[in-house]
């Protein structure tokens, strides 16, 4: 293992808090901002309610210095600052390109270690005063954004988007891993006698396997798949930092996509894409929560999880559900990234599925274009994979692209909400169509064309931001509305 560590010097543009004043000028400055002219954020300056001064955010901030130019009070000015020293870790270890790409994926037994669920993101916010956005929460500067009056940025839209989250949020029932009590709105024979809950006896598995798959997608999954319980990918610590373990008894689990709305997701990194992710989120808590009780009524046991508990994408590798992609996501033949996903570990035995391989990791390989679209630029333009990546939220021994989930995150803190450019951009996400049936073939039979593929993505204008301001104007339909696909 070799250690690394850079130390660089940059420019940094920054405002002289005791002389900006927005009342006394029209904001010169934000309206002469080049990426503010393009209004798409993230924005490198804004101007803060709460102080009425100017604000920049280094790590979007070009230091182009036209603000400088434009600013009539003279507050704003340029520097030479030190950066962070940074300490990245790097592997010798050599890898068969060509296993790479047909294996599901490639592990390196010596440094890799289960996961703990406290060196998550969502975890270390909580958890690390080390982190750099350490109790900083993504709606922390919500108030600002909505000021400024952006499309697709309204009071209306961020209160759609959080009420999205409702049933994930506040049905904590959803994770419980024993049979859910009654509510006191429950139908009035709740309390009374119930029938005894006998184990169903099993004659053929590969029934029961359908019978669970089909269940699953009536209560609204988009696919399921099963596969043998692989214990690596359970976390070994919950978020609290507690040690977790599952039961040895429970041997399979059950891997579901929840569907978002595409045209709603299309407007990110605007609210109504929030929504989205909100809304497949309370979806997918509905589906694991009634599967679970389902499980558990034909006298099995079950656990139901959305991201708790162990790490969704590689099981749902394993479950054939897709294959990974370069921005750290589930690519599946049919949704591409546009899918949510939850599990149920459970006793009840299932016949699993096979992992699948249709060409998206080669396919990754020449794409990039879910770097391009990405607002930090958290997600790597390397060509080949690499063993680690650049945080303890990154669990080393994996061949893959790794995200820098810290910028990520604080980009998440200056949208005020949280982003989806990485999924709409990945060029399998599309909707139904013959033309892209035909592209998904000769990417995973003839990737001498991926190229030619990702070029037509780009002059085709896919992943290009939908206009939030017009997605409620028309009556659209959304995934529980549609009328045939």
């Amino acid at each position: 293992m070799i250690i690394l560590t850079q130390e660089d010097h940059e420019l940094s543009i920054q405002v002289d808090q005791s002389t900006c004043d927005s009342s006394k000028c029209r904001q010169e400055c934000v309206d002469a901002c080049p990426i503010y002219l393009r209004k798409s954020g993230p924005f490198p300056i804004s101007i803060w309610k709460q102080t009425g001064k100017a604000k920049i955010n280094p790590s979007f901030c070009t230091a182009c210095e036209v603000c400088i130019t434009k600013c009539p009070l003279e507050a704003i000015s340029k520097t030479k600052v030190s950066s962070i020293v940074r300490q990245q870790k790097t592997y010798e270890m050599k890898f068969n390109l060509e296993e790479w790409v047909r294996s599901p994926y490639v592990v390196d037994t010596e440094v890799f270690h289960r996961f703990r669920e406290d060196n998550t993101i969502f975890a270390r916010v909580m958890n690390d005063p080390e982190f750099p956005d350490y109790l900083i929460g993504i709606y922390s500067h919500q108030d600002a954004i909505i000021q400024l009056k952006r499309p697709g940025y309204s009071k209306t839209d961020a209160a759609l988007s959080s009420a999205a989250w409702t049933v994930y949020d506040h049905f904590r029932e959803a994770f419980l891993w024993k049979k859910l009590q009654a509510s006191p709105e429950a139908k009035f024979d709740a309390e009374l006698a119930q029938p005894e809950i006998r184990k169903l006896p099993l004659k053929e598995i590969r029934d029961i396997t359908h019978i669970i798959k089909q269940s699953a997608k009536a209560y609204g999954a988009a696919v399921v798949g099963v596969c043998n319980l692989n214990r690596d990918w359970i976390y070994s610590h919950d978020k609290r930092g507690e040690p977790l373990s599952i039961p040895d008894h429970i041997t399979y689990a059950i891997i579901i996509g929840v569907e978002m709305d595409l045209e709603s997701l299309q407007t990110s990194p605007a609210y109504p894409a929030s929504f989205a992710t909100g809304n497949g989120y309370s979806r997918m808590a509905f589906i694991q929560s009634c599967m679970a009780e389902f499980i558990r009524l034909l006298g099995y046991d079950a656990i139901p999880a959305g991201n708790n508990v162990g790490l969704s994408v590689p099981l749902a590798i394993e479950a054939g559900l897709g294959e990974y992609g370069r921005h750290g996501l589930l690519i599946n033949p049919e949704f591409g990234s546009n899918l949510r996903i939850c599990k149920i570990f459970t006793n009840l035995p299932l016949i699993p599925d096979k992992p699948i391989k249709f060409g998206a990791l080669r396919f990754c390989q020449t794409c990039k274009r879910c770097a391009e679209s990405c607002p930090a630029q958290s997600i790597s333009y390397d060509d080949q994979p690499t063993w680690s990546g650049s945080s303890k939220s990154n669990n080393p021994g994996i061949l893959k692209w790794y995200v820098n989930v810290e910028t990520c995150y604080h980009f998440w803190t200056q949208n005020g909400n949280d982003c989806s450019n990485c999924i709409v951009s990945c060029p399998f996400t599309k909707n139904r169509h013959w033309s892209h049936r035909i592209a998904r073939f000769f990417i995973k039979r003839f990737p001498i064309f991926n190229r030619l593929f990702v070029s037509l993505d780009h002059i085709l204008g896919y992943g290009k931001q939908r206009d939030p301001s017009t997605l409620w104007k028309t009556d659209k339909e959304f995934i529980h509305t549609r009328k045939g696909k």
